[in-house]
């Protein structure tokens, strides 16, 4: 996973058991591959012992001799989903400042099979369903850009990495609230345990294939089809896309969010409208869908931002979540094509948009590669050698 990325690799380590034997394991990977390693811990702040739970990492990670820091999320309201999507934010941020472009997470088979079954209780189907993928591009922009996401125990199950830290002798932080039916994920978890684990693994498997098949076509599209204007505008050549409605819908989630700047996606029937119209000729005018704009010209769909929708400032050197500054020169605004004219800075700008995807494409190929991979192998164990404390 770090091949092909530079600087120090991040590891977000929260102190459960998964993320705790990550940072055992990448450890001993460090001192083989002599890559610089930082551990990022985040104080959400949703229960009162989290303060001291972050203190507990960074203490863990010294004793390791690992590099690490503390983030304190302060909320504007206290949620799971909220506090999700801060930490992604702090972590990608912190990560980008250490100079890491791969940040690993925690993940596991286990969670996979969960959430295969979440998603299965709602229509959709069987290659929608997986998740989290081996590898992935951050769910929040622009703190995420640049950052790929690694899951390296996503083949192991939970159960296996708690046996190993109990044979060491090893603690880990356990959060009351994975134990609580009042959360989906848990009551899928204890459903999980009543079926037939085989029949459960076979079905994951049979997933993840399916997914890796239409990640591959979908990063294809985007290679194939998908071209980024300088000023920002995206254009997608539809005479030869091929594909169901349901992965070209897809395609256009991602390319919605790159041209709106955002990290939110559009609910999934919008976009299967979207596809079937496009399918059909359409549209016959312009539209307005997740924060842009959309317009056909014969066989080009053109994707531009929303004006009434534009955060006006640079923050963090980026404007829009659609360009960061630039040496003065360049195209004039009056002269960028209409669907981004009124959404553009006045400031020397360069577009992100078109590395936006590139990173999109890159973590498809890869999480799809090694998706294919671990679906052959099924759940998988641990060496113990692996996290033999260091010497």
């Amino acid at each position: 996973m770090a091949a092909g990325t530079n600087g120090p690799v991040a590891i977000a380590v929260s102190g459960g058991s998964d993320s705790l034997v990550l940072m055992l394991l990448a450890k001993a990977w460090s001192r083989r591959s002599g890559r610089n390693l930082i551990v990022l811990t985040v104080d959400h702040g949703l229960r009162p012992e989290a303060r001291e739970e972050a203190e507990w990492v960074t203490a863990k990670a010294a004793s390791l001799g690992l590099s690490a820091r503390g983030l304190t999320w302060t909320p504007d309201k206290r949620s799971q989903d909220a506090a999700r999507q801060g930490r992604h934010s702090l972590l990608a941020a912190a990560a980008r400042e250490a100079g890491a472009g791969l940040l690993l997470l925690g993940h596991t088979r286990t969670d996979v099979e969960e959430t295969l079954l979440m998603r299965l209780a709602r229509p959709t189907t069987l290659a929608s369903a997986v998740g989290p993928q081996p590898v992935s591009v951050s769910p929040v922009w622009p703190e995420g850009r640049d950052i790929l996401l690694g899951r390296p125990l996503i083949a192991v199950r939970r159960g296996h990495l708690m046996e190993m830290l109990a044979e060491r002798g090893e603690s880990w932080v356990r959060d009351p609230s994975n134990e609580s039916d009042a959360y989906e994920r848990v009551r899928m978890r204890k459903l999980a345990g009543q079926l037939d684990a085989a029949r459960l693994s076979r079905i994951t498997d049979d997933a993840m294939r399916l997914r890796a098949v239409e990640d591959i076509q979908l990063a294809d599209m985007l290679s194939a089809f998908v071209r980024i204007d300088p000023a920002g505008l995206v254009e997608l050549q539809m005479d030869r896309l091929a594909g169901s409605l349901r992965l070209r819908a897809r395609l256009l989630s991602i390319l919605l969010q790159t041209a709106a700047g955002s990290d939110s996606p559009v609910a999934p029937q919008p976009l299967l409208a979207l596809a079937s119209d496009l399918a059909s000729g359409g549209p016959k005018s312009r539209l307005t869908l997740g924060g842009a704009w959309l317009q056909r010209r014969g066989g080009t769909l053109m994707i531009g931002r929303d004006p009434g929708e534009v955060c006006a400032g640079w923050q963090d050197g980026i404007w829009d979540g659609r360009y960061r500054r630039a040496a003065p020169g360049g195209a004039d605004v009056e002269e960028s094509p209409f669907l981004v004219r009124h959404g553009m800075p006045d400031d020397p700008y360069e577009e992100i948009l078109t590395g936006r995807l590139v990173l999109w494409e890159k973590a498809l190929r890869l999480g799809a590669r090694l998706g294919v991979e671990l679906a052959g192998s099924g759940a998988q164990t641990l060496s113990p050698v692996a996290t033999t404390r260091p010497g």
